[in-house]
């Protein structure tokens, strides 16, 4: 899949913008500051329905209007799909495809995209969180239809959160039947989710040893491993039933505490370089070659499952914290991939090996280079 051109409409610092692709690698190239994250930000976000900077949309209008527009023409082979989202500064969000009304959940089956980008240090040296984040979108994006599992899962942890407050208070023998509605709702989606997590992990491994190695050079060990908050050693077909069990055996602790104990929202991805723990055994270049080989791996399951082609693959400022060996091997592992949006701060970051179409962009403005 490659984007064949984007159009904005007060996005952000870009007041009316509209580029052509008509080749890959799309390399923009500008000082910090001047909008190339939020010229990527606005094609993750019609692609995912979210930006993967900020949780109110209101941020992403331009100042003194109520609206943003994103257009975009996507393209696989022959085939070609425009979409139109309308991000609103309040109020409820538009999305068409192909001139039709859509919702977001489309989005993601139709426009895979991987980004790399300099918050995914996080995922590497960050909280279990990120690794979370890392490990559903990864789901989400090779099993479309899973979104909506994480997102029932989701609601269900916050209500039985909230009903666990509310027993704080109450009487030893109060009715604790809608409890154990919502803990029956959580078992049997924690279970999808744990055990899809496991698979997606087994897949994982060995493309993500592949590409550190790729871009690390050398014959160092990168490896993943899924800590599960029900313990070790679970079987996968006995996830439910052990989870019933532990729901029952810290019924008391949670009801003090207030919030759920186990599931998938408790677990945690360990990643290691060399068997130690690369949260805190490995160098800012070893980190990051880490979060690159991550979302390298995505796109190498992706796909596997995509029915469109290739995703397309973003880097956003992925050279600044790379040497120049490792920008070379970088730019060669890169080279199958049908469409790459790369940006930087510098030119002399990118290799020239990459080549490419360049644009400049500054003050919300990008012009040919």
């Amino acid at each position: 899949m490659r984007i064949a051109g984007v159009q904005l409409s007060a996005w952000r610092n870009y007041d009316q913008q509209v580029a052509v692709f008509d080749s890959s690698p799309t390399v923009l190239i500008g000082p910090n500051g001047q909008g190339k994250t939020n010229f990527v930000e606005a094609i993750t976000y019609a692609a995912r329905g979210k930006s993967h900077r900020v949780s109110a949309d209101s941020a992403l209008v331009r100042s003194g209007h109520t609206e943003a527009h994103i257009r975009m023409r996507v393209a696989h082979g022959e085939r070609t799909l425009d979409v139109d989202v309308v991000v609103k500064s309040s109020g409820s969000n538009q999305v068409r495809l192909n001139g039709q009304p859509a919702k977001k959940r489309d989005l993601i089956r139709l426009l895979p995209i991987v980004m790399f980008a300099p918050e995914d240090m996080d995922i590497v040296r960050g909280e279990p969180q990120a690794r979370r984040d890392f490990l559903d979108d990864l789901l989400a994006l090779s099993i479309p239809r899973f979104a909506g599992v994480l997102a029932d899962y989701d609601r269900v942890v916050r209500q039985r959160n909230t009903l666990l407050k509310s027993l704080r208070s109450a009487p030893a023998d109060a009715d604790l039947s809608p409890l154990d509605a919502w803990t029956e709702n959580l078992i049997v989606l924690a279970g999808q989710i744990m055990r899809e997590r496991r698979r997606i992990i087994d897949r994982l491994r060995p493309d993500f040893a592949r590409d550190y190695i790729a871009i690390a050079g050398g014959d160092a060990r990168a490896s993943l491993a899924l800590v599960e908050s029900l313990g070790d050693a679970v079987d996968s077909a006995q996830i439910e039933e052990r989870l019933r069990e532990l729901f029952h055996v810290k019924h008391s602790e949670e009801r003090d505490r207030g919030t759920t104990l186990f599931g998938p929202h408790r677990d945690d991805l360990h990643i290691a370089l060399n068997e130690l723990p690369s949260r805190t055994h490995s160098s800012q270049g070893e980190a990051w070659s880490l979060a690159i080989a991550l979302r390298l791996a995505m796109v190498d399951i992706t796909r596997e499952t995509s029915t469109v082609g290739d995703p397309v693959v973003i880097l956003d400022d992925v050279f600044s914290e790379l040497d120049a060996a490792r920008r070379e091997r970088l730019a060669a592992h890169l080279s199958d991939i049908e469409h790459i949006i790369i940006t930087a701060a510098d030119s002399a970051s990118v290799p020239e090996s990459v080549g490419g179409m360049r644009y400049l962009v500054t003050g919300g403005v990008m012009t040919r280079a």
